[in-house]
C-alpha cells in the first residue's frame, strides 16, 4: 500500500481514470457494431494522405500505424523527429506503453518488466538482431543505445514462428532509421543542457552536464543508394542520498523486558553520491536497392561508454555491533523508535566504482525477388561487448579495530521506516580520521578497504537464410521458411583483492595531495562533515598493496572461494529452423490477416565452470592456491524445443480488429545460474545450517550447467478500435503458463560424494566452538543449485486509450490523452510451495496528457506500479531480490518549434523529469514495508535542448 495521503489520492485519481476509460472503450466499440445491422460498413479511412504532422503528435501517429499494421499484438514509440523519441532515454519511452513497467538504477529507467515478468523473460534486438551485453547475463542495458539515434522501438507482446529471438514475456526491438524509406535529405543537430536539482555534498561534484548529436540522412544515384549517419554524446551527472539499514533484530536484552522482542535497527549506512556516465555513439547505416530485385542494408553501431560514482558514507552497527541501547528509548508497540546508542564504531567510506564498456555491432541485410514467385533473404550479423569495473572500498576511521574512538549515536526511526541518526565526533578532520579498518573487517591490521575488478566479454555471431514463396488465392498468401544460426561466447572473470596499507602501518594519514576537503555532512546528521579524498587517484598511484584474493591467506574464506565460482564461460550454439504462413483470406465472412508457424530451436551449450570446496588451510605443503583445490569442469549439454504460434487479426468493421494469438516460447535460462561455480564447505560445531529441527554442519551452492529454458504457452485477445492513425482505444488479455521454471533447489546430500571433497581439520588448539568433530562425523548438508521446476501461470489485462482531443469534441482540437492500466496476477510453485514472480506489478497504470498546436507543445506524464519483488544490483553487479515499494513517477516537458520564417526548422525544449522527487525504496518482507532496507532519493533532472533541423 501507498503509505501518503498524497499518493492515495493519485491513485484514486488514476483507478477513476481507468474506471472512465474502460466504460469510453466499451461505448466506443459497441457503437460500430450497432451501426452494422443499419448500414454497410464505412469505406476505410485512407492513411495514405499527406498531411506534414511533427512533434508529439507525429511519434503518436507513427507507434499506431506501426500498430496497427503488423500481424502480432505490439506497442510501439516512434521519435517525433529525426534525433529526437519522447525521453532522453530509450527505456523511460517505452515504460510508457501499455503493460510495462520500469525498474530504476541509479535513479534511471534500466530494465523492463512486460506483463509482469522481469527483464530475464524478455529478449531485446537491435534491427532485429540479439545484441551482446554489457551485464552479467543476457539483459541489454539501454544506457548503451542513445534515444537520439533511434527510430522506433517494438514491443512484441507475442511472436511469430519468423522472429529469430523472443522471450516469455516478449521482444523489444530497437530500429534506426532506413534512409531510402526516409525519402529525403535531413540533417539534424541537437543540444541539450542537463542539471540535478539536488546540490551534491561532495567537494567538486559534477552538477551538470551536456548531451548534443548529429543526424545526416540522404539518397544519391536517383535514389538507389541511402546513407545515414548519426553521433550522439553525452555527459550526465546524476546524485543520490542513500539510507540503507543492515536489517532489523530484536532488542533483547539491552531492552527492558516488556520491549526484548520489539525490533531495532541493527546498523546502517547513511551515504550520499556524486556521478556521471559519459557516453560516445556512432551509428551508420547504407542502403542499396538499385532495382525492384536486390535490396541491400548494411547497419553498424559502436558505443564507448564510461560511468563514475563517488560515495561518500558513514557506516555504525548499533545493536549488530558495538553500540550499547542506554536507558530513556521510546518504543511503539512493534519496534524501538528512537534512543541513543554509547559506544559505536563509526566507519568512514570513500568509495568509488567505475564501469567501461565498449559496444560493437554490424550487420548485412540482402533480400532478392528471384522472380514473381521466389524472395530470398539473407542477414549476416556480428556483436561484441567488453566491460571492465573497478570497485574500490577505501575505509577510514579514528582507529583499527580494537582502538577506535567510538561515538555516541542518536537516532529516530520515523513512520515511513526510515531512521535518521546523529553522530558528534567531528569526522572532517584528516589529524584524527585515518585510512584503517575500524569495524575488524578480515584480513589482519594492515587492511583499510577492498578492491574488486571483473571484467566481461560477449561476443555473438550469427546468420539467418530465408525463403518465401508468394501464393495466388486460397487462405494463404505465402509461406516463408528459413533458419537462423546463433553462436554466443560470454565470460566473465573476477581478481579481487583486500587494499593493504604500506609498510606494515594499521593506519595511515591520507597523503596531502589526494584531499579533496570535506564532505557536507547534514545528510548523516553530523555538523562537522567527513573527510573527502580521491581514493581512486590513491589507488592508481600505487599507494596500496594488493594481492589477488585466490593467493591471499589473509583474506576471508568466502572471499577466496567466491573469487573462483564468480569466473566462468559460457558457449551457446542456437539452431533456430522455422516455417510461417501469411494468412490473408475470410473466415465466416470476416476478413482475417495473420500467420500460423513453427520453430523448431536446437540448443548446443558449453559451460566452464569453476568450483573450491573451501579453504584447505590444514593439510601440509599446500600453495595458497593450492589450498582451493579449484575444479575446472567442462559440461555440454544439448536439447531441443517445438515452438508452434499463431497470430490471427479479424477485421470485424473496417476500424475494429479482433487480435487472437497464441504461442509456446521459451526465455533462455540466466547464464550465471548456468555457469556459476559449486562452493561448499564445513560448519564449526557452534555454526550449525538450522533447517527446521534439523542441524546440518555442511552446505553449498552454485549454478547448474545443464539447466533448460523457461517455458511457457501463451494465450492472447486483444480488441482495438482505431480513430485513423490519429487514436485507438483497446482492451486484451492474456494467460501465460508456464511449463518450466528456474528457481533455487535446496535439497539434502552426502557432501563425502562430492568431486573434491576434504575432510575438515581442526586448527591448532581450537576451542570446542570452533572445532570441525560434528563436520567429520556426520557429512550431509543442504546444497543449493539451480533446477528447472514445474512453474505456474501468469495472467492479465491491459486496457488503452489513445484518444486526440478532437475525437471528443472539436474544441479540444490540439490536445490529447494517453491512458493505459494493466492488471497481473500470478501463481508460481515449481517445487509445491507458491513463490513472488521477479518483477511483477498487481497494477501498472500509465496517463499522459499533452497539447500541441501552431509549433507549441507541452506534455505531462505519470507512470506508476505497485510495489514488486525486484532484482537489484549488489554491490559485486550480481542481482538481490529484495521488495521494492510502489512508485508513481512524473516528467513533464515544453517547447516550440519555429514553423516558418529565417527560424524554420529551430526547436526549443524544456524538460523535467523524476519532478516529485520520488525515492527508490526496498524492504525486508512483503508485509513489512516499514522495515526499510534502502531508501534512495536522486532529485529531479532539468533540460533545456535546441535543435535544428535544415529543410
Amino acid at each position: 500500500m501507498r503509505n501518503s495521503k498524497g499518493q492515495n489520492a493519485t491513485r484514486a485519481r488514476l483507478l477513476t481514470c481507468g474506471a472512465t476509460a474502460a466504460i469510453v472503450t466499451a461505448c466506443a466499440f459497441a457503437v460500430p457494431v450497432m451501426a452494422q445491422d443499419a448500414a454497410p460498413a464505412a469505406a476505410p479511412a485512407d492513411d495514405s494522405t499527406t498531411i506534414v504532422v511533427t512533434g508529439i503528435r507525429r511519434g503518436i501517429q507513427d507507434a499506431i500505424s506501426a500498430k496497427r499494421k503488423d500481424s502480432s499484438i505490439i506497442e510501439a514509440v516512434s521519435a517525433e523527429d529525426i534525433g529526437k523519441l519522447p525521453d532522453s532515454s530509450i527505456a523511460e519511452s517505452i515504460a510508457r506503453l501499455p503493460g510495462i513497467a520500469a525498474q530504476r538504477t541509479n535513479g534511471r529507467a534500466q530494465t523492463l518488466s512486460i506483463r509482469g515478468l522481469g527483464p530475464d523473460y524478455t529478449v531485446t534486438t537491435f534491427n532485429g538482431r540479439e545484441q551482446a551485453s554489457t551485464n552479467d547475463n543476457r539483459t541489454v542495458e539501454f544506457d548503451q543505445y542513445p534515444s537520439e539515434l533511434v527510430s522506433q522501438v517494438k514491443v512484441y507482446k507475442t511472436p511469430d514462428a519468423a522472429q529469430s529471438y523472443h522471450g516469455i514475456a516478449g521482444t523489444a526491438d530497437i530500429e534506426t532509421v532506413h534512409p531510402l524509406a526516409y525519402g529525403k535529405q535531413a540533417i539534424a543537430l541537437n543540444y541539450r543542457r542537463e542539471m540535478n536539482s539536488m546540490k551534491s555534498p561532495v567537494p567538486d561534484a559534477m552538477t551538470a552536464g551536456d548531451r548534443y548529436s548529429a543526424t545526416y540522412i540522404d539518397q544519391f544515384f536517383n535514389k538507389t543508394v541511402g546513407l545515414a549517419l548519426g553521433y550522439a554524446h553525452n555527459t550526465t551527472p546524476y546524485q543520490a542520498q542513500t539510507r540503507e539499514y543492515w536489517g532489523y533484530p530484536t532488542c533483547g536484552a539491552q531492552c527492558l523486558p516488556a520491549d526484548a522482542d520489539k525490533i531495532v535497527v541493527g546498523g546502517s549506512k547513511d551515504g550520499v553520491q556524486a556521478s556521471y556516465y559519459k557516453r560516445d555513439a556512432f551509428m551508420g547505416i547504407l542502403e542499396f536497392k538499385p532495382n525492384d530485385q536486390l535490396h541491400v542494408i548494411v547497419d553498424g553501431f559502436h558505443s564507448e561508454f564510461k560511468e563514475a560514482q563517488t560515495i561518500r558514507r558513514l557506516e555504525y552497527g548499533t545493536i549488530w555491533g558495538t553500540g550499547v541501547l542506554q536507558p530513556g528509548y521510546t518504543a511503539d508497540a512493534d519496534r524501538i523508535t528512537s534512543g541513543t546508542f554509547n559506544g559505536v564504531t563509526t566507519i568512514v567510506e570513500n568509495y568509488n566504482n567505475e564501469r567501461n564498456a565498449t559496444v560493437d555491432s554490424l550487420g548485412v541485410n540482402a533480400s532478392y525477388l528471384l522472380n514473381d514467385e521466389w524472395t530470398l533473404n539473407a542477414d549476416v550479423s556480428y556483436s561484441k561487448v567488453h566491460r571492465t569495473d573497478l570497485r574500490l572500498e577505501s575505509t577510514a576511521g579514528t582507529g583499527p579495530a580494537g582502538s577506535v574512538v567510538q561515538d555516541n549515536l542518536g537516532f529516530t526511526t520515523n513512520a515511513n521506516g526510515t531512521t535518521n541518526e546523529t553522530t558528534a565526533f567531528d569526522y572532517a578532520d584528516f589529524d584524527h580520521v585515518f585510512l584503517t579498518d575500524p569495524g575488524g573487517w578480515g584480513g589482519g591490521p594492515r587492511r583499510s578497504g577492498y578492491v574488486g575488478n571483473p571484467t566481461v566479454n560477449d561476443e555473438i555471431q550469427a546468420m539467418k537464410l530465408a525463403a518465401t514463396r508468394t501464393l495466388g488465392g486460397g487462405f494463404f498468401k505465402g509461406v516463408t521458411f528459413g533458419v537462423n544460426f546463433a553462436d554466443r561466447k560470454k565470460d566473465k572473470y573476477l581478481w579481487q583483492s583486500i587494499l593493504y596499507l604500506p609498510d606494515g602501518q594499521s593506519t595511515a594519514v591520507v597523503p596531502t595531495q589526494y584531499r579533496t576537503g570535506t564532505t557536507d555532512g547534514a545528510f548523516f546528521g553530523n555538523s562537522n562533515g567527513i573527510i573527502s579524498y580521491d581514493a581512486m587517484g590513491l589507488y592508481r598511484s600505487g599507494f596500496w598493496d594488493t594481492i589477488d584474493a585466490r593467493v591471499d591467506t589473509n583474506a576471508g574464506d568466502g572471499d577466496r572461494t567466491f573469487e573462483v565460482s564468480q569466473s566462468w564461460a559460457v558457449e551457446e550454439k542456437l539452431t533456430t529452423a522455422y516455417v510461417k504462413a501469411d494468412i490473408e483470406s475470410t473466415l465466416f465472412g470476416v476478413p482475417v490477416t495473420g500467420n500460423i508457424g513453427a520453430q523448431y530451436q536446437y540448443a548446443d551449450q558449453q559451460v566452464t565452470q569453476l568450483s573450491s570446496p573451501g579453504v584447505d588451510k590444514i593439510t601440509p605443503g599446500l600453495s595458497p592456491l593450492e589450498q582451493l583445490h579449484i575444479r575446472t569442469d567442462h559440461y555440454k549439454t544439448t536439447y531441443g524445443d517445438f515452438l508452434p504460434s499463431a497470430n490471427f487479426n479479424f477485421s470485424l468493421a473496417d476500424d475494429i480488429s479482433l487480435r487472437v494469438a497464441a504461442a509456446a516460447t521459451v526465455s533462455r535460462p540466466r547464464l550465471d545460474d548456468m555457469a556459476g561455480g559449486v562452493t561448499y564447505g564445513a560448519r564449526t560445531n557452534s555454526n550449525p545450517d538450522n533447517q527446521g529441527n534439523q542441524q546440518y554442519y555442511w552446505g553449498g551452492s552454485g549454478g547448474n550447467p545443464e539447466i533448460k529454458p523457461w517455458k511457457s504457452k501463451q494465450f492472447d485477445v486483444s480488441l482495438e478500435k482505431y480513430f485513423g492513425r490519429k487514436g485507438y482505444l483497446s482492451a486484451a488479455l492474456y494467460y501465460k503458463t508456464l511449463d518450466s521454471y528456474v528457481y533455487n533447489n535446496s535439497r539434502v546430500i552426502d557432501f563425502s560424494t562430492l568431486p573434491g571433497y576434504t575432510p575438515p581439520n581442526d586448527p591448532a588448539g581450537c576451542a570446542v566452538g570452533s572445532c570441525y568433530d560434528l563436520a567429520r562425523a556426520n557429512t550431509t548438508g543442504v546444497l543449493t543449485v539451480k533446477a528447472n521446476g514445474n512453474g505456474g501461470h501468469v495472467q492479465g489485462a491491459e486496457f488503452t486509450a489513445s484518444l486526440p482531443g478532437e475525437t471528443i469534441w472539436s474544441a479540444l482540437d490540439g490536445f490529447g490523452v494517453i491512458f493505459s492500466a494493466a492488471f497481473n496476477q500470478s501463481e508460481v510453485k515449481p517445487a509445491g510451495s507458491k513463490i513472488e514472480l521477479p518483477g511483477l506489478s498487481p497494477q501498472v497504470i500509465n496517463t499522459t496528457l499533452y497539447y500541441e498546436k501552431h509549433g507549441f507543445s507541452a506534455r505531462i506524464s505519470e507512470r506508476y506500479r505497485d510495489a514488486w519483488l525486484g532484482e537489484v544490483p549488489n554491490f559485486d553487479s550480481s542481482l538481490g531480490a529484495h521488495y521494492v515499494k510502489a512508485e508513481a513517477l512524473v516528467d513533464a516537458q515544453i517547447g516550440y518549434e519555429f514553423q516558418d520564417g529565417p527560424a524554420k526548422g529551430l526547436t526549443i525544449n524544456l524538460s523535467a523529469t523524476n519532478i516529485t522527487n520520488r525515492p527508490f525504496v526496498l524492504y525486508d518482507t512483503k508485509d513489512a514495508p516499514t522495515n526499510v532496507l534502502k531508501y534512495e532519493k536522486y532529485g529531479a533532472t532539468y533540460a533545456i535542448s535546441i535543435g535544428y533541423k535544415f529543410q
